[in-house]
């Protein structure tokens, strides 16, 4: 309502015309994108992260800044030389002034920020004198003093989105638990879209049954179940109380180790069947779940487990390898998503591999056929549909890397992926449910390895995981230096060290972090005090007092302290550290009394 309220019914924006949208990842910026984007209107909008520019360049706006960099004026300029049409603000200070001096003649400036109100700011007029407008936007006031407008306004954007003409805004659910989380990326302004703060979840009694749970209740189908990481999963299945299963194999009850896996499964308490079955024959699998539903209770839940590896280059990929592995995931699933439409399905589960977001040199076929999963996973939910696609990582006891050490440590070498037992992984399969998205994902990556071999992760998307640790052969190359190094120079060291880091906490570019001022003046709270005390600690080998950081201590005298630290004891600071902290001073005189 904000968007359509400022661009629409104040501004008057015309097909053609040009509009700058600040802070055009949040909500508001971009409902304001689609609006004007809807309108023919040419949209240049600024952001402050590397990721979320990128985010808005894919979402429409032909021209995006950095609004955190204090040129973004001269970056528009240089694009569009005589300005805008239409701003709409909610930079504050210098950066809304400079922004009301980019309007054309007849332009519109539209304030959405409230700062600038609150602290009586001065603005010059002379950037309004040729027949600029000047509007202020509370949307507040309009339900209370225009309800009728507001009304009118809620009618003709709910029509648009009954359409399509307008979509539903990105959003990132928390938890209850996770309120201090949300706020906390709110403040630092680290999201996309809007974040909502789920309700905390109701009493057993009123609680309804998990789609775990529901599925228990009747038979869960899994796929590949009588090897492997399916028949691992079967085997937690069971343990999580399912009492039916109905395991699905090519090789059926001839596989080496069926029978000792329906032994297993009667132990942990449930009835197990083993069916041999081709599922990527659509008639086979529709015979075999005839067969299940005819002796077995009502078909609650599916896992589709089942995979064929088939690796190598992308560009030595033939058309048949591609189709093997692709039919293994795809079609399989596919078939299942067809023959079990009528079928009361609580839980629908696909294994795809963590891969997606990031490929695996040598398997793009693989990559692609979970990529597949995933999507289907999608189209399911979106037609109301149970289904959840999970990306494992590496598992280390069962499936494809299971006595194949060669093959784990060239993917861990390869992108830094650590193989987890599978038994750690399927523990965690209530939470990655309860999380009920189409495609989470669970793996253990060393990112500073995978960044190596991966070309992708340097995308902007990846901005936080490449920002959340040095590489570790930087911080031993810092540390090196610090130690062979100069007092001043070991202080230069640690200023640029803390500028950098303060500057990634606190979304600030480096040159904005001045030696003399307080941390607390500059934002950094407790949990940001936290975070940098936990980096430091990771690029300098040392331990770093959290009262260090959390004193008001400014940036010049955090680093004298860490050198005279540094120089205190150079050998072993983290060791004496962690001795200090388990292993606390001996109280002699009391030994000495009592003896």
């Amino acid at each position: 309502m904000t968007a359509v309220l400022a661009l629409e019914e104040l501004a008057r924006l015309e097909p053609g015309e040009r509009v700058l949208i600040h802070g055009g990842a949040g909500a508001v910026g971009l409902a304001a994108l689609q609006v004007a984007l809807a309108r023919g209107a040419r949209v240049a909008a600024s952001a402050g992260t590397a990721a979320k520019r990128a985010f808005l360049r894919a979402a429409g706006a032909g021209l995006v800044v950095d609004s955190r960099d204090a040129g973004f004026a001269d970056a528009l300029r240089a694009e569009w030389p005589e300005g805008v049409d239409v701003v709409l603000n909610s930079l504050a200070g210098p950066a809304m002034e400079r922004s009301l001096g980019l309007l054309r003649p007849f332009g519109r400036f539209v304030e959405l920020g409230k700062r600038d109100f609150a602290e009586d700011s001065r603005v010059g007029l002379r950037p309004l004198r040729r027949n600029a407008t000047y509007f202020a936007v509370d949307l507040d006031e309009v339900a209370r003093a225009r309800p009728a407008l507001a009304a009118r306004l809620l009618e003709g954007i709910a029509d648009r989105l009954r359409t399509g003409v307008l979509r539903p805004l990105p959003a990132t659910e928390f938890a209850a638990t996770e309120v201090e989380t949300a706020f906390r990326g709110l403040q630092a302004s680290q999201h996309i879209g809007k974040l909502i703060i789920a309700p905390p979840a109701v009493s057993a009694g009123e609680a309804r049954a998990s789609p775990l749970a529901q599925a228990g209740r009747g038979t869960i189908l899994v796929v590949g179940g009588v090897q492997g990481f399916g028949l691992a999963a079967a085997r937690w299945l069971a343990g999580q109380g399912a009492r039916h299963l109905a395991l699905l194999s090519r090789g059926g009850a001839a596989t080496p180790g069926a029978e000792a896996a329906l032994r297993d499964l009667a132990a942990r308490g449930a009835t197990a069947t083993i069916h041999a079955c081709d599922a990527t024959d659509a008639e086979a699998l529709g015979r075999a779940l005839q067969a299940i539903r005819a002796a077995a209770p009502p078909l609650r839940g599916v896992v589709h487990a089942a995979a064929v590896a088939g690796d190598g280059a992308a560009a030595r990929l033939d058309p048949g390898r591609t189709a093997r592995v692709l039919a293994a995931k795809l079609t399989v699933a596919e078939n299942l998503d067809r023959l079990t439409a009528a079928d009361p399905l609580a839980l629908f589960l696909l294994f795809s591999s963590a891969t997606v977001a990031i490929g695996n040199p040598g398997q793009a076929a693989y990559v692609a056929a979970n990529a597949a999963l995933e999507a289907l996973a999608r189209r399911r939910r979106a037609a109301g549909r149970p289904a959840m696609a999970i990306g494992w990582g590496p598992i280390a006891d069962a499936g494809m890397l299971a006595g194949d050490p060669a093959t784990a440590g060239i993917l861990q070498r390869r992108i830094g992926a650590a193989p987890v037992p599978a038994a750690e992984a399927l523990a965690a399969l209530p939470a990655l449910l309860a999380a009920d998205c189409a495609a989470p994902g669970l793996a253990r990556i060393d990112w500073a390895t995978a960044r190596g071999t991966l070309a992708v992760l340097e995308e902007p998307a990846f901005e936080a995981i490449r920002s959340a640790a040095p590489p570790p052969a930087e911080a031993a190359d810092l540390q090196a230096r610090l130690r062979g190094a100069g007092e001043a120079e070991a202080l230069r060291l640690l200023r640029e060290t803390l500028a950098a880091e303060l500057a990634r906490i606190l979304r600030l570019p480096a040159t904005a972090v001045a030696a003399e001022a307080p941390l607390a003046g500059l934002g950094l709270d407790s949990l940001g005090s936290m975070e940098l005390r936990t980096a430091l600690e990771q690029r300098l080998g040392m331990p770093v007092p959290l009262s260090g950081v959390a004193e008001g201590l400014s940036l010049e005298a955090l680093a004298r302290r860490l050198v005279g630290q540094l120089r205190s004891d150079p050998a072993e600071p983290l060791a004496a550290a962690l001795l200090a902290q388990h292993e606390p001073p001996t109280p002699t005189d009391g030994l000495e009394d009592a003896a």
